[in-house]
């Protein structure tokens, strides 16, 4: 209530300086002294608890069964086999295996799987097999000597211009 009072005073001190009325009252302020007053009154503005969305809660549970619980060993074979495979591929094969089994919505979720499954391959085969990458220490960068320029990523040396 507060904020549109103070609103209202506002457009009625603008538009009595539009018309260039003096305003009567001892609120009156001047346009100058109005205008820095606006930053502090738009942070003010609607507080409400219902205006402000919650944040959402991330949650550990699956929401529905995984469609491809039984057939993921297959899966596993075919990307063995052909690891650049894309999902939509992969999801014709299982249709042609297991007719009327895998609608085409569930594209998205096998993508993401195969997502998974691409990181974690990945992951063996930088790290070595650990799998998480809290356990690695990063190497420390060589500091270049003043007038050698810098190390670059791939360990070239990169010299000042």
């Amino acid at each position: 209530m507060e904020l549109l009072h103070w609103i209202r005073q506002g457009q009625s001190a603008l538009a009595a300086l539009s018309t260039e009325e003096p305003g009567d009252g001892p609120g009156r302020k001047s346009l100058d002294q109005f205008l820095a007053s606006l930053p502090q009154l738009w942070r003010l503005g609607e507080a409400r608890p219902t205006q402000r969305k919650a944040a959402p809660k991330a949650r550990s549970w699956r929401t529905r069964a995984d469609p491809f619980k039984e057939v993921w060993p297959d899966i596993l074979l075919w990307l063995q086999v052909e690891p650049d495979s894309i999902a939509k591929v992969l999801l014709q094969k299982l249709n042609e295996k297991y007719p009327g089994r895998f609608a085409g919505k569930l594209l998205r979720t096998l993508q993401r799987r195969i997502g998974e499954w691409r990181r974690t391959m990945a992951r063996r085969l930088v790290l070595g097999g650990v799998e998480e990458w809290a356990d690695v220490q990063p190497i420390p960068a060589p500091v270049p000597s003043a007038g050698q320029g810098r190390v670059g990523m791939t360990g070239y040396t990169v010299t000042p211009l």
